[in-house]
């Protein structure tokens, strides 16, 4: 659970959210309030204060998505970053933003599991088969293992739903789009760290939330 995060809920509702994820059992949820650059309620690609370029839930307490728990960052209006935006050459804001952010994880993995899938420039406002993002775990034993995900295979752009084969339609935010996607891990060593990398194509990736599916 990201740190501070039992600060944002009421009483009632931090019982709610550990019950809900001790039900749940093999899921748990990574902090990337940690790692967040962008707050989704503000523009994302320019530098507009309110432009269409957000991402906006009615509220932000846990979700279910085909099975999979996620635990959302409440933005506390447009104060706090709350998804991780990864560079892009395109747009206002993108080109600031890092190359890759790291989680720590320290558990085994059988999935990760992630409501992302979406962009800036992507998919069919850019190519198809590119790489958009890679996840590389990064093993306690010092091995690594990388997977590329693909604009147009994985990866839309976040404008509307756009179907993609490798990613499964999670929410409609307004007009926009959140997809859900799961990487498999291919070793059964612990994970040390989840990595998020940029890929060499011009999108611009958004991961909201992520959790892993232990053994």
């Amino acid at each position: 659970m990201p740190e501070g995060f039992e600060k944002q809920l009421q009483s009632q509702e931090l019982v709610d959210l550990l019950e809900f994820l001790t039900a749940k059992g093999r899921f748990v949820p990574l902090p990337l309030s940690k790692v967040a650059t962008v707050a989704t309620t503000k523009s994302m690609f320019h530098s507009a204060e309110n432009g269409p370029d957000r991402l906006i839930f009615e509220d932000w307490g846990p979700k279910t998505v085909f099975g999979v728990p996620f635990q959302l960052t409440d933005p506390r209006g447009q104060s706090l970053a709350n998804a991780v935006l990864l560079y892009g050459p395109e747009g206002t804001l993108p080109p600031q933003m890092p190359r890759s952010v790291s989680v720590p994880c320290n558990s085994r993995v059988k999935a990760l599991h992630l409501l992302s899938g979406v962009s800036g420039w992507g998919y069919p406002a850019s190519p198809k088969n590119t790489v958009s993002l890679i996840v590389r775990l990064h093993y306690a034993d010092g091995q690594n293992e990388d997977h590329a995900l693909r604009n147009g295979e994985e990866f839309a752009d976040y404008i509307r739903p756009i179907e993609v084969p490798g990613s499964k339609l999670a929410f409609k935010l307004g007009n926009r789009q959140l997809r859900y996607l799961a990487v498999y891990a291919g070793r059964s060593e612990v994970v040390r760290e989840i990595e998020f990398v940029k890929g060499p194509d011009k999108t611009a990736p958004i991961i909201m939330a992520a959790t892993i599916e232990t053994p």
